[in-house]
């Protein structure tokens, strides 16, 4: 169909030349149009009387005439300014991935040029190349990442023994693609596989194989809608999960973890704890038994979850993204405050601002919503708190040298706050809510979550035992103050020394639904018992009063929680039909 005029010919020549006499070459795009610039690819087709009909399947076929005037050649050319033809791969070779039009011969040959033997396809859902030796993955990825212009999320690279072989000694890609789409398989199997829970937690992001739980920016609230996803596939959470690729997490279940209804469920400690707390919370404001120490434990789970996934933004610099999981806390707070300010046609200003557990307002006047909402700005104080010393570069390098050393330092000036600014600052009883008295126990968290060894363990609890005592004994006003900090010393006990428990699987499924919605349940839990169930509480015995009250302050937090997970999936959704390229792959 072509040849390369003699007098043409290069040392190295990669060009098809010109179409043979009596013959044509040209160049279509997709949609069948003529592509008549130099250097764009397009399907090379071939007109001339040589042009075959293919096989004849039967006798009478032979007395068929011309019935072909073009050839669809199936390869991918381009053009010169010469006017001579060179083909950049086989038209079943290409793909368009997240808008890129990506040949994966040339691809293979951007590898070569490196040292690396590999066999490279994939589909507009990613390149995935193999590699015969595994010290190269990463440099390939690297190397296919820069070269397709794809996010390295939609590339991905393994390595194997050999490469399949025809008979003709050609690389047999058809085994290769039979391989790759069984390893997506084993990643998505189930209701949507371990890549659908990502997916469906962190919607509307694009997740890859090559994704980890931090590096898409993960938190504690996605934790644990992450936690309840995988439940319903099956799996449990491995040790240090939260730093695993997708792929090396699918590889730690098997390559096809079975989905049978499990009687028991590893649940992590911290998730339990979240469960105990809040639900220490709306019990000791139902019924005012002397059982506080659940906001206190919800601070320590604070820095614990900041410690454990928002560490690598803080260390980074990368502020805003280590604040972002404020926003699902921030945003119905907010709600709330504007209907207190619409009922009072007045504008809770201390709140407004974060700061009406500091001990200036007074709700009476209207300055702030109800002392019940300290914790969410005592939570959002301590967000800032963290995210000022890690915009500081000498703390943020101090802290990824000795990250441990730099906690117990920052522990020490927390305590120190502790108990040198309350005598400096009267404010009365409601000191215990401002940011100075409970900092130190989201310190705590956050030294828990880099206490990764038994010497580290036991320096926190040497540090932990006389702090927490003396508050528990020496400075308490009542018995309450006793059994906060005992309870939040045994919490902080338990996030060190018992990574896990196990329970019955549907209890831990009904845990991990409520340690989900811990923050809506504490956002409204009063509206039960204040707002829906006054007219009734005339009619009521308080033992049943105290308890409905409970279960539905519980129930109103899960529904509440439910709505605003669909809500921010809806706002996705909508998103990405505004913006196609943040759709998921």
């Amino acid at each position: 169909m072509a040849f390369v005029p003699p007098e043409c010919l290069s040392d190295r020549e990669e060009r098809i030349g010109m179409a043979i006499p009596g013959g044509s070459l040209s160049l279509i795009d997709a949609q069948g149009n003529p592509i008549r610039q130099s250097g764009t690819p397009g399907d090379l087709i071939y007109r001339g009387p040589n042009v075959m009909m293919g096989y004849a399947e039967q006798r009478c076929d032979l007395a068929r005439g011309a019935e072909l005037e073009a050839l669809n050649t199936g390869d991918v050319a381009v053009r010169d300014e010469q006017g001579y033809f060179r083909i950049v791969g086989r038209k079943s070779r290409f793909a368009k991935i997240a808008g890129l039009r990506i040949g994966f011969d040339s691809m293979e040959q951007a590898l070569k040029r490196a040292g690396i033997a590999a066999a490279v396809l994939g589909d507009d859902g990613g390149l995935h190349a193999y590699v015969t030796d595994a010290g190269t993955i990463a440099r390939a990825q690297c190397i296919l990442a820069e070269t397709s212009r794809l996010p390295a999320n939609l590339v991905s690279v393994t390595a194997v023994d050999n490469f399949p072989r025809l008979t003709s000694g050609k690389t047999d890609y058809a085994c290769l693609e039979q391989d790759r789409l069984k390893r997506r398989t084993e990643i998505r199997c189930g209701t949507g596989g371990l890549l659908g829970a990502y997916s469906r937690v962190f919607y509307p992001l694009a997740v890859g194989r090559n994704d980890s739980f931090v590096s898409l920016g993960g938190d504690s609230l996605r934790y644990l809608q992450l936690a309840m996803e995988l439940e319903r596939l099956g799996m449990d959470l491995p040790h240090g999960w939260e730093h695993l690729r997708v792929a090396e997490f699918a590889n730690r279940h098997g390559a096809m973890p079975t989905f049978k209804c499990k009687e028991t469920s590893g649940l992590p400690i911290d998730l339990v704890l979240r469960v105990m707390a809040i639900l220490l919370v709306v019990i000791h404001h139902e019924t005012l038994w002397p059982i506080p120490g659940g906001s206190g434990v919800m601070m320590l789970l604070v820095g614990f979850g900041l410690a454990r996934f928002q560490a690598t933004h803080l260390l980074a610099g990368r502020i805003r993204q280590a604040l972002r999981p404020a926003i699902g806390v921030l945003i119905p707070y907010f709600l709330i405050v504007s209907a207190y300010a619409f009922a009072w046609r007045a504008i809770p200003l201390a709140s407004v601002t974060l700061t009406g557990n500091l001990g200036y307002a007074e709700p009476e006047r209207h300055e702030m919503i109800p002392y019940l909402y300290w914790f969410i700005e005592a939570y959002a104080q301590t967000l800032l708190i963290f995210s000022l010393i890690f915009t500081v570069p000498a703390a943020r390098k101090l802290a990824r040298l000795r990250p441990f050393a730099f906690s117990l330092g920052l522990l020490g000036v927390a305590v120190a706050a502790r108990f040198s600014i309350p005598p400096l600052v009267d404010i009365g009883n409601r000191q215990i809510f401002a940011i100075y008295w409970v900092f130190h126990l989201a310190v705590f968290g956050w030294c828990a979550g880099f206490a990764d060894n038994p010497a580290r363990r036991l320096i926190l609890m040497a540090f932990a035992a006389p702090v927490l005592g003396y508050l528990a004994f020496w400075e308490a006003v009542w018995i309450g103050t006793a059994v906060k900090y005992l309870m939040i010393f045994a919490a902080l006990l338990a996030l060190l020394y018992v990574p896990r428990i196990r329970l019955p699987a549907r209890a831990g499924r009904v845990m991990t639904q409520v340690a989900a919605s811990a923050f809506p349940i504490y956002l409204f839990h009063r509206f039960v018992p204040e707002l829906l169930m006054a007219p009734a509480s005339p009619a009521l015995p308080a033992p049943i009063f105290h308890l409905l009250a409970i279960a539905g302050g519980i129930g109103i937090g899960i529904f509440a929680g439910k709505a605003m997970t669909g809500l921010r999936n809806q706002l996705g959704r909508f998103a990405m039909r505004r913006q196609p390229e943040l759709r998921p792959v």
